[in-house]
């Protein structure tokens, strides 16, 4: 838990717009994808993909797959969402 506070607290408040944005619309039943939330956010495609990057790059398993060679589908891993839910990482923040 401790390793994951510090993980989250890395996060700046952009990227965990997007990390929470990702949680709450694969929890709606949404295939996550740049476009999607690029629409969402009202933030440009490379600027998502660029977020993407620096949330993986500071430990979030975050995960990215392939659609017909073409799309990129976004998740949270499961063994992720196990340890914390999206409530529990916006408390980890405050701490």
């Amino acid at each position: 838990k401790r390793d994951l506070r510090i993980k989250i607290k890395r996060l700046t408040n952009q990227e965990m717009l997007v990390l929470s944005t990702i949680y709450q619309l694969e929890d709606q039943g949404h295939l996550v994808d740049y476009s999607l939330l690029s629409n969402y956010l009202s933030l440009t495609q490379s600027s998502i993909r660029d977020y993407v990057q620096r949330i993986s790059a500071k430990g979030i398993p975050l995960l990215k797959e392939k659609v017909n060679n073409k799309r990129v589908i976004l998740h949270i891993s499961n063994d992720f969402r196990k340890l914390a839910s999206l409530n529990t990482l916006i408390s980890l923040r405050d701490i």
